[in-house]
């Protein structure tokens, strides 16, 4: 099972906080590839999932505030799925971190590390 660490950098947690910021402001595209490198190197992009899940989950992505709830399987496949996406298309992370969703799923991955 898939450890989530992301207080190990306090630092980088800030910058990610930072740089996910929603919106149209400058950010940093690097953090954003940062992120889901640690992201793998730690184990949370799921190696396999089913895009049906992906489609029962999705609205999670049109409505950040709703990932407030989600598990941290929810968050590893929406995470996952967005990494997937990204290589076929350009700009998904951007558009994702632009609408909210990267940082609300930085938070609520960090919650649920301080719950476990």
């Amino acid at each position: 099972m898939a450890t989530l660490s992301l207080t190990a950098s306090t630092a980088d947690y800030q910058t990610y906080r930072h740089d996910f910021a929603r919106g149209e402001q400058d950010y940093n595209p690097a953090t954003v590839h940062k992120f889901v490198a640690e992201m793998k190197r730690q184990g949370m992009l799921l190696n396999e999932f089913s895009w049906d899940d992906w489609y029962q989950n999705s609205h999670m992505v049109d409505r950040p505030e709703y990932i407030a709830d989600a598990s941290l399987y929810e968050c590893r496949l929406l995470l996952s799925a967005m990494v997937r996406l990204e290589r076929f298309s350009p700009g998904v992370l951007q558009n994702m971190r632009r609408q909210g969703v990267m940082l609300a799923l930085l938070e609520r991955m960090q919650q649920l590390q301080k719950a476990a």
